[in-house]
């Protein structure tokens, strides 16, 4: 419905925030961008927030050029660890750190 606002209101670009997961992501999102990473957009390179939502992990992956992600994926966990967030390696991906937000 066209009358339908999102329950937790709206992220940057007016991202609509439709869920906790949502605004738990945009909050993940807002981290790394307060500490002057760059998002992922059809004109640059950055990071991307996946998964996450009903206790699970998000993953932070860099969408970008191979060579230069695993210094990327190391910035951004610095920078979430810095915002109080828990960032560790994934055992399946070491490019992509999972990310819980504290409770």
């Amino acid at each position: 419905m066209s009358d339908d606002k999102p329950e937790f209101g709206y992220g940057q670009g007016l991202r609509p925030l439709w869920s906790a997961r949502d605004r738990d992501a945009e909050r993940i999102r807002e981290a790394l961008r307060g500490a002057g990473l760059v998002e992922f957009s059809d004109s640059r390179a950055g990071f991307v927030v996946e998964g996450g939502g009903d206790g699970r992990a998000f993953l932070v992956v860099f969408a970008g050029p191979g060579s230069v992600a695993g210094q990327r994926v190391a910035s951004y966990a610095g920078a979430l660890a810095a915002a109080g967030m828990r960032a560790e390696p994934d055992a399946d991906d070491d490019q992509a750190p999972r990310v819980w937000l504290p409770s």
